[in-house]
């Protein structure tokens, strides 16, 4: 039974069409990476999974459980309510490109936030978790430092442990490399790969080709808001027979 499912799923923004009728699903475990050009609608794809954005149209299957929907006063979908989002919401985690933490909190307050008051853990509870999963990372003794003290990579992995800490059912990363130094990239993606290796269910979009075919266990490639290619890493970049993907990969060359 899949994690999460999307069934023609649809965004449009004024006239523009942005995800065309895509239809998706991911199992327990998998690891599926997204790839293609800019603008090709990775990005609302996933804000639309993590429910950042209101589908136009289609269905969203999350454990199970259809994402609900209604219509507001202006004739606009929106999400059925406030409580059901945040608590379908806490089953995907995010981890963005430009790291999303607070600035003003410490890097312990900043993973512990959600699960206290969305999850409604209690607070010795979170701490426990978060100073656990710190010190799987190596950043436990970083756990009272603000994250203007952190470097991009350290603040990135902080970011990866907070989406942790709620106890997603999949976990989502939106090029969360692309913000950082080249010397940073590294540490992250050590990080994503042991993930993976432990069983983490994860939908990314990356530019890390190499990542992309060394961990993934499905990639798929989309161009112009639709998925035109999809298979293993060796049927996407092996393939020499769809002009597609031949075009994008000679681009990363170019």
């Amino acid at each position: 039974m899949p994690v999460l499912e999307l069934v023609d799923i649809s965004k449009t923004f004024g006239t523009k069409t942005v995800v065309q009728k895509t239809n998706f699903s991911i199992q327990k475990g998998e690891v599926v990476s997204i790839i293609g050009p800019s603008g090709a609608g990775k990005s609302s794809l996933l804000r639309m999974i993590n429910l950042l954005e209101v589908p136009s149209s289609g269905v969203i299957v999350i454990d199970r459980q259809p994402v609900e929907y209604k219509l507001n006063r202006a004739s606009q979908l929106t999400f059925l309510s406030k409580f059901k989002l945040s608590k379908v919401r806490s089953k995907v985690g995010m981890v963005f490109q430009h790291f999303n933490l607070w600035e003003h909190k410490t890097v312990l307050e900043n993973i512990i936030e959600g699960p206290v008051n969305v999850n409604k853990k209690s607070k010795r509870d979170a701490i426990r978790h978060a100073e656990e999963l710190l010190a799987r990372v190596g950043l436990l003794e970083k756990r009272n430092e603000y994250p203007g003290n952190l470097s991009g990579g350290q603040q990135q992995r902080v970011a990866i442990t907070r989406a942790l800490a709620m106890e997603p059912s999949v976990l989502l990363f939106d090029e969360p490399t692309s913000s950082l130094d080249p010397e940073l990239v590294g540490e992250v993606l050590q990080m994503m790969t042991q993930l993976a290796e432990e069983g983490m269910t994860m939908i990314v979009v990356t530019h890390e080709m190499r990542f992309a075919r060394q961990v993934s266990d499905r990639v798929l490639y989309m161009e112009e808001g639709r998925i035109v290619a999809e298979g293993t890493p060796e049927d996407i970049f092996d393939s020499k027979d769809n002009p597609r993907l031949t075009r994008f990969f000679s681009s990363l060359h170019g």
